[in-house]
């Protein structure tokens, strides 16, 4: 079993190791720190910069506990916090083998709640996720770039074999994970530069991947239309790229977008998502800095991705009471 850094916990979560989890546990919050699968570094602090900013929402409180003012709740109830996975050391295949290790490890009632790290962890989730359930799921992904393997005429040969995976092609991985049409990409820039030769092909192969919805999509604010290309009533992996929002409210990150979501916009299609699925797991990635950068608009970055984080956590919650078993 990988080892894990002893951390502050979330926002105070009570702590827990794997072989050790309270019964009726919701889910488990797991920092999956690393940047071995992206040429830019910072991604590995992420799990940092969160648990540090998540004390500013609980500075006030000897012994911290959440209300969701929306929800009337108490979102953080169920949930633990395993620290963060340890990969020094490692190459980019045995750190995704850790992360799968640590998902599987957790009970079957147990959602996944995963802090990044570049994205290819998600491959690592959704794989764990895969070979422990009878139920099939879908994957929404919420991201600025396709991150498909489109490159050199790819997309006019569907046979093709992957690449080893990287951040660039990891959702090709993912989707011959879940299988054809099983993979939504909401907020994806609306242009995608591929070979002249491929072309004609493109549509049909981003159609059997799944679907996708640009940033300029009428369905981003056409709640019926997201609705359609999303899909209701099934089980559904959640995976967010931070680059998903503009560049005006997401910096710290490798590529950040000239056109991007609004967070209040994110947070709204995260609802409808949620609000008519069921999240089986869900991971935040590619948020980055330097351990040292104190920058206020980096600051400010990482509390807004542990926003999002925590309204994910809250739909886990809410949908927990009900949620049937893998």
């Amino acid at each position: 079993m990988p080892t894990r850094r002893k951390v502050t916990p979330l926002c105070g979560l009570p702590s827990a190791h794997r072989d050790d989890i309270p019964a009726g546990t919701v889910g488990a919050v797991l920092g999956a720190g690393h940047a071995l699968g992206s040429p830019h570094e910072g991604a590995e602090n992420a799990p940092f910069f969160l648990r540090t900013v998540s004390k500013t929402l609980t500075w006030s409180a000897q012994a911290p506990d959440f209300f969701d003012l929306r929800h009337a709740s108490a979102p953080l109830r169920g949930f633990v916090d395993l620290g963060d996975l340890d990969f020094t050391g490692m190459d980019l295949p045995q750190a995704l083998a850790a992360v799968e290790e640590a998902v599987a490890a957790l009970p079957p009632e147990v959602v996944p709640c995963v802090i990044g790290g570049d994205h290819t962890l998600s491959f690592a989730v959704a794989q764990a996720l895969h070979r422990r359930r009878q139920r099939p799921f879908r994957v929404v992904q919420f991201d600025h770039h396709l991150d498909l393997q489109i490159w050199e005429g790819a997309p006019a040969r569907p046979e093709t074999e992957l690449e080893p995976i990287y951040h660039t092609n990891v959702m090709s991985h993912v989707s011959r994970l879940v299988g054809p049409s099983n993979l939504v990409q909401v907020g994806v820039s609306p242009y995608a530069t591929v070979e002249a030769s491929a072309i004609d092909a493109m549509p049909g192969y981003l159609h059997a991947v799944g679907g996708q919805i640009c940033v300029t999509d009428p369905a981003i604010e056409d709640t019926d239309a997201f609705l359609s290309a999303v899909g209701k009533g099934a089980d559904v992996y959640v995976t967010v790229d931070v680059d998903v929002l503009d560049r005006v409210e997401m910096r710290s990150t490798g590529y950040p977008a000239e056109l991007g979501l609004r967070t209040h916009q994110l947070l709204r299609l995260v609802d409808q998502v949620a609000e008519h699925n069921r999240l089986v797991g869900f991971d935040v990635v590619e948020f980055g800095a330097a351990r040292t950068d104190r920058d206020p608009q980096t600051l400010a970055d990482a509390q807004r991705v542990l926003l999002i984080f925590l309204h994910l956590l809250s739909w886990v919650h809410r949908q927990s009471a009900e949620r049937p078993r893998p």
